[in-house]
């Protein structure tokens, strides 16, 4: 009898493993609209749900592509939080006129053939010229402009508190609780100045590539660099860190054939890396990173049918070029204080200390715990164990703004001036497969390493990390300073709410922009079932 329970449980947990294994990530995918001109921001949101075992999303970064036959025209990496994330796309104004193929897939399904990937099409129009490449044809027609408009079907789940508002008045939106139940839902508010008709394409059933098999990214975004140059050694020592005050360091993990993985978590946004790459006997290797895209085109696409009306297409698209003209805000970075979750054990304010030229005079004078000494050609610097009976045996990890160096001699000779705090992590600390002895890090004032020259086995460049729930700039006009404000505000899309479930009600203010205007509510019910709710109001 025992015999036939652990053959039961051996079988169960066979098929349990295999399910795993088979199971497969599924996409939808949402955008603030469907027709944009060359130069907007396109608004995407990407739901991820794993079919075997819904809600248990393995990956935590979507890739979107928007290409059409030729070239890819716009990417995004887009951070995923329980299965859910968003991105805002800047659509080139060198784009032309048609239909475009909007891509979504993750890491983990490129183990699927590239036919299984979610797909969307888009339009775009291009206001500021016409190009050979153009594959539209488009009518200027206000009478089917405001047929198409009267063909709404007024909605009985959604509704705003009138149909008509000025300039920069706040508009109050409810539906119904039965909505407010729905699994993901989406709104968008957008004016409604043109009519597309295109196709959507068919997506394949999810089937094996039978390729490289690609791990999912569980934590966050995976780098992978690849070493230039032949006879590469069994062992090279490669560091990805991202420069600034919040401090980010990841070794690389060797994959074979001179590829390294960088399992980055908690890098968002657009940052500068410092790459390196040693060898045992300190030989700097280049690194090429690898795209993470997988740059699909499609074979052709649908001719773009529109029509739309003139004078409303030219104030939109006036208002997008003054919108690009205007200067944008940005917003101060606070510092950042932990490394690896860990908060340092001690930090120097060097702004409250008597200044010394150099980083090692400082360390000399105040820094305590701390030891510089020769071990052959290199000099080194050790950190006081926690239990203070000696120093540790491994060397410590010393940065400057995120980046390492492992020449620390280059660190004390640093301009001590441009130091803002010295902070000192003590315990061991495993990086890969590499053990330091505690934590240096210096932050200057401007989180820039300034005048701190990168030599010749490291490498500087521009990197885009995923965006994290980007939002949606949308002004406040509550009171009448704000509202008189002449600054302009031509926002086409004039609401985007990524995630309006668990909600009955939102409010949001007009733009300067006049025009009939539709407010959808798209998503997935509770049991399943598509919705799509619209409701429209016009502002004069």
């Amino acid at each position: 009898m025992n015999m036939k329970k652990t053959i039961c449980l051996l079988l169960f947990s066979l098929c349990w493993v295999t399910g795993i294994a088979q199971s497969v990530e599924l996409i939808r995918i949402y955008t603030d609209k469907d027709c944009y001109l060359a130069g907007e921001e396109l608004w995407v949101k990407v739901c991820l749900d794993d079919d075997a075992f819904p809600g248990n999303v393995m990956s935590r970064v979507a890739y979107v592509e928007i290409c059409d036959t030729v070239q890819v025209r716009a990417q995004a990496k887009v951070a995923l939080e329980q299965g859910v994330g968003w991105a805002c796309i800047y659509l080139p104004s060198t784009m032309h006129s048609g239909i475009y193929q909007l891509t979504a897939y993750t890491r983990y399904m490129r183990n699927l053939k590239q036919n299984c990937f979610p797909r969307k099409n888009v339009a775009v129009l291009n206001t500021l010229g016409v190009s050979d490449e153009d594959n539209v044809v488009a009518n200027d027609s206000v009478a089917f402009l405001k047929r198409t408009l009267e063909l709404i079907p007024e909605s009985k789940l959604m509704k705003g508190d009138k149909d008509t508002y000025g300039c920069r008045e706040k508009v109050s939106l409810s539906w119904s609780s039965h909505l407010a139940e729905a699994r993901e839902l989406t709104l968008s508010v957008v004016r409604k100045d043109c009519d597309v008709k295109m196709t959507q394409p068919e997506i394949a059933f999810p089937e094996s590539a039978n390729v490289e098999h690609w791990v999912a990214e569980c934590e966050g975004h995976i780098v992978t660099g690849r070493l230039e140059g032949n006879d590469l050694p069994e062992f090279v020592l490669t560091q990805l860190s991202c420069m600034g005050k919040e401090m980010k360091v990841f070794e690389g993990k060797n994959k074979g054939k001179g590829f390294y993985n960088f399992y980055t978590y908690g890098v968002n946004g657009q940052q500068d890396i410092v790459l390196s790459a040693l060898n045992n006997e300190g030989k700097a290797y280049r690194l090429e990173i690898e795209t993470p895209f997988v740059e699909l085109l499609p074979q052709q696409v649908p001719t773009l049918y529109c029509q739309y009306e003139d004078s409303a297409l030219i104030s939109r698209s006036v208002a997008l070029q003054l919108k690009n003209a205007m200067p944008k805000a940005v917003l101060p970075k606070g510092l950042e204080e932990t490394i690896y979750g860990q908060l340092p054990s001690k930090t120097y304010n060097l702004d409250e200390y008597v200044r010394f030229n150099i980083v090692k005079e400082c360390i000399a004078e105040f820094v305590m715990g701390i030891t510089i000494s020769k071990e052959g050609e290199r000099t080194v610097i050790k950190m006081l164990q926690e239990n203070n009976k000696g120093y540790n045996m491994f060397p410590v990890l010393v940065l400057i703004d995120g980046v390492a160096f492992y020449d620390h001699s280059e660190v004390l000779d640093y301009n001590a001036h441009d130091v803002h705090y010295i902070h000192q992590y003590r315990g061991n600390y495993t990086l890969g497969e590499t053990v330091y002895g505690g934590i240096l890090s210096l932050i200057t004032h401007r989180g820039t390493m300034p005048d701190m020259r990168i030599n010749s086995d490291m490498q500087m460049l521009s990197y885009e990390f995923p965006q994290d729930r980007p939002m949606f700039d949308m002004p406040d006009y509550d009171d009448e300073k704000r509202k008189m404000s002449r600054r302009p505000d031509f926002r086409h899309t004039m609401y985007w709410e990524p995630i309006v479930v668990g909600k009955t009600s939102t409010v949001f203010y007009t733009s300067d922009l006049e025009g009939v205007y539709v407010a959808t509510l798209k998503g997935i019910s509770a049991e399943g079932q598509k919705i799509e709710e619209k409701w429209e109001f016009e502002v004069k």
